[in-house]
């Protein structure tokens, strides 16, 4: 029986889950075995919480949900809004030290990662958009900044565990796919409205995870 892990930064992440697999987070949708869990906040946090429980479950595959905030477009126009769901495409490792050349990622790091393509076109073809998505050590505050990560890396979207959640599935060898729930435009504002948007954009996430299964998980690779 193949099983699906779904991960999350933190436990109020995965509400939007309970009605469908109850408080233990634990349940069957259309013959695949569902489990949700929450890694921690933060690159360092999630990737040890997430290589844990990839290794200790072996699942057919992994889905991280969450929320995410989004870079600022060029002549301010939004791109997104509140409550829309993006669909990660691709995860690059930021670090703002290297776009500005005072540091540097050693030669064999990795800094990307290609997420399970049919998944994701499955995800996304229930609501929402796929996009490229950056994670940094730490929240982008500075409005300059964030418009430059948009240009110089082509990333639609921040969200701090992602790169560490897919790097675990990637070394398991597990394919993953996210789903986040847009909560602000990242840069002076975005912890505002974080904390405004936060509730309805995990939901909104789960909202999308939770019809996907419910039409035979389509894209999900059966062990």
């Amino acid at each position: 029986m193949a099983e699906l892990l779904v991960l999350a930064p933190t436990a109020p992440d995965l509400r939007g889950l309970r009605d469908l697999l109850g408080d233990r987070l634990e349940g069957r949708v259309r013959g695949v075995d569902v489990v949700g869990k929450a890694v921690g906040v933060g690159l360092p946090a999630a990737g040890v919480g997430a290589a844990k429980r990839i290794f200790t479950r072996s699942p057919a595959a992994v889905v991280l949900v969450g929320t995410c905030g989004v870079y600022p477009t060029p002549g301010g126009a939004p791109a997104w809004q509140p409550h829309d769901v993006l669909v990660a495409s691709r995860i690059d490792l930021l670090a703002l030290e290297v776009d500005t050349r005072r540091a540097a990622f050693p030669e064999p790091m990795a800094t990307r990662v290609e997420l399970h393509r049919a998944m994701s076109a499955g995800l996304a073809s229930v609501r929402g958009r796929t996009g490229t998505v950056a994670s940094p050590l730490a929240a982008t505050v500075d409005d300059p900044t964030a418009a430059a990560v948009r240009t110089h890396h082509g990333c639609e979207a921040e969200q701090l565990e992602a790169f560490a959640v897919a790097h675990a599935a990637h070394l398991g060898e597990v394919p993953c796919a996210a789903v986040f729930g847009v909560t602000h435009v990242v840069g002076s504002v975005g912890a505002e409205d974080f904390r405004r948007f936060h509730r309805g954009a995990s939901l909104a996430a789960a909202e999308v995870l939770v019809a996907w299964l419910q039409s035979g998980a389509p894209g999900l690779p059966h062990a």
